[in-house]
């Protein structure tokens, strides 16, 4: 078993977590900036030692009042923003390094730096030096290398952050592929990252961690303030039927498959829907518009030249833009019985 679980404090940065990740799940650390997310990693990592409390892997105590286990024993794997990649090594050397200093002979070494560089999509660039990569190859060979040490327990701070969002797309995948039933702390700020690559959430604030679950769960009906805000309210999950998305029984719901997370015949979906995507009617529109869903509002907020609308739509939320003319004269108010009318080709459809 690799669960991980944090009860620890680490008073010169206001830190007090108490957070269990379950062994082989992925879990998405999000919050503001200053909420604790890096320390977390850091505290899991040994590169911070806790003020009290304990660092537990498995049965395995890493960290407490009385022991420190050093980072090189932890078999934790921290992947950065930065590949630091070593400059004088080729690619093939690089991935080899972790298996070596795990104790493994040169062979074996080379021969599982092969294995995890195939399985990232960058066995070609086995014989290049860190220097002649481009920033994507670089992070996938980092990927490699995390992995090729056979760790216990992968952290993630924002890998895929100043990346282009091609290459972030290419990265996202890779990750969403080798992280698959290994246990994984990832922090993000992306909320494409918390659906395509993880299975839980925790959001921490102001050092704690002040809400946890299944993404799905949270992202469709979050109940803190940063998480709403990160994920827009633009979420809707059901399961596939025809490709389409059936979000409630007889419910269905159009748009265009993501290439690199596409749906899966009778799997789990999410829909992603721009708020700007969504029109509100007061009486079911006339001509075949491909999404109507019968809403209720939920709530209004005012954003400068537009409204943003909280509307439930088959116990899920959803968030619709309308400029303050239009709530006007609509006279849009909260309980309110509404239509709403998503553009099919602005509705992003990934699978799980």
């Amino acid at each position: 078993m690799t669960q991980v679980t944090v009860e620890a404090a680490f008073v010169d940065r206001g830190v007090s977590i108490d957070l269990s990740v379950p062994s082989g799940s992925v879990t998405a650390i999000v919050g503001p900036n200053g909420a604790g997310k890096t320390t977390l990693l850091h505290l899991v990592a040994g590169l911070l030692h806790p003020t009290s409390g304990s660092v537990q892997v498995g049965d395995r105590t890493l960290s407490d009042a009385s022991r420190v286990v050093p980072t090189h024993r932890r078999r934790v794997a921290l992947l950065t923003q930065r590949s630091s990649l070593f400059p004088h090594l080729t690619v093939l050397e690089n991935v080899a390094f972790a298996p070596r200093s795990a104790g493994a002979s040169r062979s074996a070494a080379r021969e599982r730096a092969l294995e995890e560089l195939a399985a990232a999509g960058c066995a070609d660039l086995a014989s290049r030096q860190a220097h002649e990569l481009s920033g994507g190859e670089a992070q996938r060979v980092a990927i490699a290398r995390a992995l090729a040490g056979d760790p216990l327990v992968v952290l993630l701070d924002e890998p895929m952050a100043g990346l282009d969002v091609s290459v972030a797309a290419e990265v996202r995948h890779v990750l969403a592929e080798r992280l698959r039933g290994r246990t994984a702390l990832f922090v993000t700020h992306e909320v494409l990252d918390l659906w395509t690559v993880a299975d839980r959430v925790a959001v921490m604030d102001a050092g704690q961690v002040v809400e946890s679950g299944a993404v799905e769960d949270l992202l469709t009906r979050p109940t803190s303030t940063f998480l709403a805000q990160l994920s827009g309210l633009t979420l809707l999950s059901g399961v596939e039927r025809d490709g389409e998305l059936e979000i409630a029984p007889g419910l269905l719901l159009q748009g265009l498959s993501d290439p690199g997370q596409p749906l899966i015949p009778g799997g789990r979906g999410l829909a992603g829907i721009p708020p700007e995507a969504v029109a509100v009617h007061l009486e079911l529109p006339g001509g075949s518009p491909r999404n109507v869903l019968s809403a209720v509002i939920v709530s209004l907020e005012p954003r400068g030249a537009v409204v943003r609308v909280r509307l439930e739509v088959a116990s899920q939320l959803l968030a619709a833009d309308i400029t303050t003319q239009s709530v006007a004269r609509l006279g849009l108010h909260p309980g309110q019985a509404v239509w709403a009318v998503v553009k099919a080709v602005q509705v992003r459809l990934y699978g799980r």
